[in-house]
């Protein structure tokens, strides 16, 4: 009788569940502990907590949340958040709450949940979710860095060494070892496993193997940093590798950044961190309740690897009769390897990798490209993006496969390896003559659409080869599109450039000596970025490196990232700082990145004032990079960094503001104002209304941040539109800076159209002379050198904003409230774009059908936007096909600048206007 009571009482439980969820108009899309589900690496004593809700209905809000976290999945069904309840709270926001206690413990699993109230006052409850952390603190780790070479390597005071020459002060010269490492272990478990995590990291790269599998899809792990400040770990769930029994642990290093070769010593490429090390601790949890820590030690061993040479600049070589067959698994006979050696612990610190990893994504198949030399082939991806080839082959052994990758051709069908620069960018793979060999490099990677395959020592036996593109696993959020094809071309390419330069950090190019991370490309793509992908953890660690690398005596930011500081000049570089950080506050509504990076903001601003000389900045050596300015030289305009001092105290304050810091506020603000009298004394020539060389960007720059006088506002833009469109015939002359800020001022000027005319400009330069020949964004308007930074496809940001009319609104961050304005263009019939925010989903899809102008607009759950619907005054709106004047959900904001205004609330709407 007891049993059939429990069963009746279990089924009318999940049947309440059922119906709960059954007739909710609410869904739950996803519960995020920062910003990732269900994570098993917090490294965060205090995350923060967001739900994203959808609803089929208009209207729709939160009016109060109640966060439940428990140490079990019992506790937290029974609604008891034995670890914290925060109770009812009276709040509209969904994103970005705090864990308020302090009692969450290291390498520990948790669940929570979010009931919500809606704007009825009805409750509605999530599904449970979870979180693991890993390690809280830096005492938590016990192993040792273990790998090869000498217990102590002799470093200068800075960490690292940036060139050769650096050694001789030293007691001990650099012997450097570039072959691939192999370390192992076998260990015993005498328990039935409960549960199992890694947290491990090798450096420079590193490939982790339990019983004879590859843990994890992760490729070029880990992520490059300040590697003398901070080192990235991953966490895995290992459960299902791990046995009862003996078990074979392996590692594969290879140099990455950390161990280059002496050659590329160097500020601009890269520095010398130490010798090849690893670092493991695995926790494995028993059934019986009892645990077992497993760390890398000195009874580790440790032998070549088969990758003779590894380089990320000049490629690898791989040698498959060093394979050590087995090395993986247990009762491998390991007699002759060597005790591993226990380095010295670093100064740096250890954090969780937290953002989305490196992963092989896109496969291609090649065609091959007719016209090659005798015993050599060429292959055509159609693609241009940064990863590699995989190649299954026959052959004799010792036959060696060389591997050659380019972006461009020459004309007689061989590859042109011009823009590789000083890259050899090569890949040799010694075959050992099985049946069939597989390889694909591991330590290294290029930027290419082109491949050429050669053999020496025995005939080209190629079976498949595919192109394997490479990077950072961050999600795409945006989609756009429209009916005109070069927009579209330019927007693929964007989104392919900005995949194959985020490879753990934003990059410039993935194909040369350099694959670093400049500062000004990363800010005029950031806005793009954030629009075509979730790039809010990836931003975040790299931002944590910056603050890291801050010189500690003046408060100097680098203009390279990551890569430990070095003076170097570029104010409109290393602001960049602080655009992207209040740019990802706009996006992402993240008020805790201004409270960690505000200290070191300061004190940036403090190095900028000392720098000054009465509020005037020199001119540096970067200027608008890439300006096709007649005569232009690098640092020009000279006007640039006291134009970005202006913007930064303006940031500034604005920061101050969110952050409460009312005395800063005040005080950026005057010095914004101050920086504005100086600036248009020192550069705007009252009479011809231009400033500095009245080049693009020397007027439009100004326009942009607003701080032209009122009464020459008109005339500033006059000169500029003048310089476009009549001496210019409709081109640009800007770079890289003046490319991201002047379509955006002229659409916000109202005059969108000159815009619109330099993008669809057909002759050179521009973007259509860009797409006729290329699928990625190219470095510079004269098409030389790289093929492939993402810089110039900044425009998309404006493809967004402004042709599908996507706009954030700065007063409500995280697009709590938004702004939907597309601008009328000439012979622009249609164009859509939708983006996944941390509050849902926003979409804009517009086109001209019939003599009418049809809007859909999706607005997330919880939100609001002001849709601007371009028309004459006296036309009818309509929604749904109903007169809007009968509609009371929708509010009516007026006319202004040629578009009808209306206010609504979360749900789906379809306008419709008629156009004469």
């Amino acid at each position: 009788m007891g049993r059939v009571t429990l069963i009746s009482l279990f089924l009318i439980l999940c049947s309440n569940v059922i119906s709960a969820y059954a007739y909710s108009r609410f869904t739950f899309k996803r519960l995020l502990v920062e910003y990732a589900e269900n994570p098993i690496h917090i490294d965060e004593s205090h995350p923060r907590f967001s739900w994203i809700i959808s609803s089929d209905r208009r209207n729709q809000r939160q009016s109060a949340y109640r966060i439940m976290v428990a140490s079990s999945f019992k506790n937290l069904n029974l609604n008891h958040g034995d670890l914290w309840d925060s109770g009812k709270v009276i709040s509209s926001e969904t994103i970005q709450h705090e864990y308020e206690p302090d009692n969450l413990k290291s390498n520990s699993s948790y669940y929570w949940k979010v009931i919500f109230w809606d704007g009825d006052a009805k409750p509605h409850e999530s599904p449970a979710s979870g979180f693991e952390t890993a390690f809280l603190s830096a005492n938590d780790w016990t192993a040792k860095w273990i790998g090869k070479g000498s217990k102590s390597e002799p470093l200068p005071a800075q960490g690292f060494y940036k060139d050769t020459k650096e050694q001789s002060g030293m007691a001990d010269t650099i012997v450097h070892d570039g072959n691939s490492l192999l370390l192992r272990r076998e260990i015993e478990l005498s328990k039935k496993i409960r549960s199992a995590r890694a947290y491990v990291t090798g450096l420079g790269f590193y490939e982790f193997y339990i019983n004879g599998s590859r843990v994890g899809d992760h490729v070029l792990a880990p992520a490059k940093t300040p590697y003398h400040r901070q080192i990235l770990y991953d966490t895995y769930d290992v459960t299902n590798f791990l046995t009862k029994g003996v078990n074979a642990v392996g590692i594969h290093l290879g140099n990455g950044w950390y161990n280059p070769y002496k050659k590329w010593w160097n500020d601009y490429r890269m520095q010398w961190f130490g010798s090849k090390k690893a670092i493991a601790q695995i926790l494995v949890n028993y059934t019986d309740g009892t645990s077992q820590w497993i760390t890398t030690d000195a009874k580790w061993r440790q032998a070549n690897g088969p990758v003779i040479y590894n380089c990320v600049y000049d490629g690898e070589i791989y040698d498959a009769n060093l394979d050590h067959q087995g090395w993986t698994k247990t009762g491998y006979n390991d007699s002759d390897w060597k005790p591993v050696t226990v380095f010295e612990p670093t100064n740096a610190i250890l954090r969780s990798y937290r953002m989305p990893p490196v992963k092989v994504h896109e496969t291609f198949k090649p065609t091959e490209i007719h016209g090659s030399k005798e015993g050599v082939r060429v292959y055509g991806m159609g693609q241009n993006f940064a990863g590699w080839v995989r190649v299954k082959v026959k052959g004799s052994r010792n036959t060696v496969l060389k591997i050659r990758f380019a972006e461009d051709l020459n004309k007689d069908g061989s590859i042109d390896v011009t823009s590789n620069e000083f890259a050899k960018a090569t890949a040799e793979y010694r075959m050992k003559g099985d049946s069939l060999e597989t390889y694909e490099p591991g330590f290294t990677w290029f930027g290419f659409k082109y491949v050429e395959i050669s053999a020496v020592n025995g005939p080209l036996n190629l079976i498949e080869v595919e192109g394997r593109a490479v990077y950072s696993d961050n999600p795409q959020t945006g989609t756009f599109g429209c009916d005109n094809q070069l927009v579209n071309k330019i927007h693929k390419a964007t989104v392919w450039s900005q995949k194959s330069n985020m490879i753990g950090y934003p990059m410039d190019c993935p194909q040369r000596d350099e694959r670093l991370g400049w500062f000004g490309d990363a800010q005029v793509t950031a806005e793009e970025a954030m629009f075509n992908f979730d790039m809010a953890l990836f931003y975040e660690n790299w931002f944590e490196g910056i603050k890291a690398n801050q010189d500690e005596k003046s408060g100097d930011i680098p203009i390279i990232s990551p890569r430990p500081y070095i003076h170097d000049e570029g104010i409109e570089w290393s602001s960049t700082y602080l655009t992207m950080l209040w740019q990802y506050y706009i996006t992402y509504g993240d008020r805790r990145i201004l409270e960690r990076h505000y200290s070191a903001m300061k004190r940036y601003m403090g190095f900028l004032e000392k720098t000054s000389n009465d509020l005037i900045l020199p001119k540096g050596w970067i200027g608008d990079w890439g300006s096709m300015v007649n005569g232009w030289k690098e640092g020009e305009p000279a006007s640039v960094p006291t134009a970005f001092y202006y913007l930064d105290s303006r940031i500034m304050s604005d920061v101050a503001r969110v952050l409460g810091h009312t005395n800063d506020e005040q005080y950026f603000k005057n010095l914004a104002e101050k920086i504005k009298v100086k600036y248009n004394g020192s550069y705007l020539n009252l009479e011809t209304a231009n400033y500095n060389d009245g080049s693009q960007m020397a007027n439009s720059f100004p326009l942009f941040l607003g701080i032209v006088p009122e009464d020459l506002k008109s005339r500033v833009l006059e000169n500029l539109v003048n310089d476009i469109v009549v001496k210019s015939n409709t081109h640009l002359t800007t770079g890289v800076l003046g490319t991201k800020y002047m379509p955006e001022v002229l659409a916000r000027l109202g005059r969108g159209d000159v815009a619109w005319g330099i993008i669809n400009q057909k002759s050179t330069p521009g973007w259509n002379d860009m797409m006729r020949k290329y699928t990625t964004m190219c470095e510079f308007w004269t098409l030389k050198q790289s093929k492939n930074h993402v810089m110039m496809g900044s425009i998309d940001a404006w493809f967004y904003k402004y042709m599908a009319g996507i706009q954030m609104d700065e007063k409500h961050p995280g697009f709590s409230s938004f702004v939907v304005k597309p601008i009328p263009l000439d012979s622009l019939g249609a164009a859509n774009a939708s983006i996944e925010t941390i509050r849902g989903t926003i979409s804009s899809d517009w086109k001209k059908e019939h003599g009418q102008w049809l809007l859909k607009v999706i607005v997330p759950f919880n939100t609001s936007a002001l849709v601007c619907i371009p028309g004459e005054a006296g036309a009818e709106v309509r929604e749904g096909g109903v007169s809007l004047k009968h509609i009371t959900d929708i509010e009516n904001s007026g006319y202004k600048d040629g578009a009808h205004l209306f206010k609504v609330h979360s749900g789906s709407y379809s306008f419709t206007i008629n156009k004469k």
